[in-house]
């Protein structure tokens, strides 16, 4: 293992939330040594290593830093992506050259006086606000193969397939319980027969919320909806109280490949609430449908819904996997610790790489100053 332990953990909002501070919590039980910064910082101290994720924020910045620093005082950069892919289905040949293409743009922004002034025209800005999905194809790409970024995780094994597909080389890492915010067992009531927490995001998905909801409403059923605009959102213990109260979370996708099963399974599970989604692909193929949640067309949800709820000994078991299988297992804690075993070897790769460089050139130096001497006793 490397002897500086530092590591550097950058945030995306004005607040540390839960995240940061979990991986923290988690580097440091593993002897890491770690510090958080907002991702605008001008520098990484003499951290051994780098850690983002998301990203929710302009991770170009953090590929500006890094270019700015000597290889020999560069961090190795971790990045652990939970940004969906742009669509699946289309190749390489056409996402890799145009998130390129727009990733460039972006570098204007952390460019000199003169890209700086063409990053702000109103064309500029508007590409550097949208295209999100495609930039970070085109940031990852750029990242990885000028050696800025040492490791690309993805919380979704659907999207790591997809990258080492298009050559972005790539490692799937399952996304786990918050420690200290979920997983809390408050003794209350399951009074909330079907809970929706999250974003519309997308028409798709904001139609299917409306539609299902008010059958279940119509029903007799009780809905509670957090989507910042019927409800505010909710974080933390706020949060956790209403999965704690919900007998069921509800999930849909805004895309028909989203990934929003991978990260909504843990904090559901955690909570003991049954996670009931529409078919999804397999972003994390550790937890499966009837064994740890339940899944069913989007035609069939309603009324797959309105068993279980007839039916709480049907609901009863599955709930209890999926707790005991989120708590052992598919924490945080976990998935870091994998990550940073990719790490420590990676790092190994690049130093045995540089080890060989360095003697090639020592070797080629001395070749050289045999030819000049020879050379010079010839004349």
């Amino acid at each position: 293992m490397e002897k500086n332990q530092r590591v550097t953990i950058l945030h995306w909002y004005d607040d540390v939330d839960a995240l940061p501070k979990t991986v923290a919590a988690s580097f440091a039980e593993l002897g890491y040594e770690p510090s958080i910064m907002h991702y605008t910082t001008d520098t990484f101290g003499d951290s051994r290593f780098l850690f983002t994720y998301a990203p929710w924020g302009r991770l170009q910045r953090v590929t500006a830093q890094l270019a700015k620093m000597a290889p020999s005082t560069r961090p190795y950069w971790i990045h652990w992506s939970t940004e969906d892919c742009p669509d699946i289905r289309l190749p390489g040949s056409l996402t890799v050259p145009f998130g390129r293409l727009l990733a460039w743009l972006d570098r204007f922004q952390d460019g000199d006086a003169a890209q700086r002034r063409v990053a702000l025209t109103p064309a500029m800005r508007w590409v550097n606000t949208h295209l999100h999905k495609p930039r970070y194809v085109g940031i990852y790409h750029y990242a990885i193969h000028t050696g800025l970024m040492g490791l690309l995780v993805e919380y979704s094994k659907v999207y790591a397939d997809y990258y080492n597909r298009i050559g972005i080389p790539a490692r799937y890492a399952q996304w786990g319980a918050l420690d200290g915010v979920h997983g809390e067992d408050l003794h209350l009531d399951r009074d909330i027969d079907v809970l929706w927490i999250g974003t519309r995001r997308t028409k798709r998905r904001s139609k299917l919320l409306d539609s299902i909801l008010s059958q279940l409403s119509a029903a007799g059923k009780r809905v509670h909806i957090v989507d910042g605009v019927i409800n505010p959102p909710v974080y933390g213990h706020e949060r956790a109280v209403l999965l704690n109260r919900a007998k069921i979370t509800l999930n849909l996708l805004p895309t028909w490949y989203d990934s929003a099963l991978a990260y909504r399974w843990p904090l559901v599970a955690a909570n003991k609430s049954l996670l009931v989604t529409e078919t999804s692909l397999p972003h994390a193929p550790e937890f499966w449908p009837g064994e740890h949640y339940v899944a069913a067309p989007v035609t069939d949800l309603v009324d797959t819904i309105l068993d279980l709820l007839a039916h709480p000994e049907k609901r009863a078991p599955i709930v209890e996997r999926a707790y005991d299988a989120v708590m052992h297992g598919h924490t945080i804690l976990d998935s870091v610790r994998q990550i940073m075993a990719w790490a420590q070897s990676g790092i190994k790769t690049v130093q045995k790489m540089e080890q060989e460089l360095s003697a090639k050139v020592l070797y080629l130096s001395a070749l050289v100053c045999c030819l000049v001497e020879w050379g010079a006793a010839l004349m």
